[in-house]
């Protein structure tokens, strides 16, 4: 039988970057009854991650800035992360994630995979994460980058193996990262062969990850 969810309210309480809303609901319980509840959301809609890759060069760009939830729990708040930021509107996906390359980090990517899409935190977001893998040349990137003059963002070109040694000792700690990271490792061989041999120029848009054996 189907759950179903009864709307009673849904209110802006405030008007942020993030806009945070409380809702009030009765679901249906697995036990056959109905629950009433309330819960916090703050609402950031679909958002777009990309990790871009070169395969010839076989490195990864990581951005660097200021972030306050780590700050909230006593850890290190300048964090490294893959590019990330909201859709516009209804705009899709994998044209967020090319717009934000080259918004904060000026890269132009030539092709984008899809790695997964989900959702980071369902207790309190209201988020669905398109997290991808994009081929770049990333032989030019300079390491300021920042499309909104509100932005501070370091950009940071790294060999495959230390984004790796990162993950593995602690230094990059951004969840989203590392899922494109891990995707990327376990891919890696075959889209360097793929995209080596030029096949991103055909590619537009979004790929297919590959199949596993």
């Amino acid at each position: 039988m189907a759950k179903t969810v009864v709307v009673h309210s849904l209110d802006i309480v405030h008007q942020g970057h993030y806009p945070k809303l409380v809702a009030r609901l009765t679901h249906d319980r697995f036990d056959g009854t109905a629950q009433k509840v309330s819960r916090d959301l703050l609402d950031l809609g679909a958002t777009a991650t990309v990790l871009p890759y070169d395969p010839v060069r076989d490195t990864v760009v990581l951005v660097e800035q200021f972030r306050p939830g780590p700050w909230r729990l006593g850890d290190d708040p300048w964090l490294l992360e893959a590019i990330a930021g909201r859709c516009d509107g209804d705009e899709a996906a994998a044209p967020a994630a090319r717009r934000e390359a080259l918004e904060e980090a000026g890269v132009a990517l030539e092709s984008v995979t899809l790695v997964t899409a989900g959702y980071p935190s369902p207790g309190c977001l209201a988020e669905r994460a398109s997290i991808f893998v994009g081929c770049a040349d990333l032989a030019a990137v300079q390491a300021f980058g920042g499309h909104d003059p509100g932005e501070d963002i370091r950009v940071h070109v790294v060999p495959f193996a230390e984004a790796m040694a990162m993950a593995a000792d602690g230094r990059l700690r951004a969840l989203t990262a590392l899922v494109a990271l891990f995707w990327l490792a376990l891919n890696r061989a075959e889209l360097r062969q793929r995209w080596r041999r030029g096949s991103p120029a055909s590619e537009p848009g979004t790929s297919r990850a590959p199949s596993r054996p």
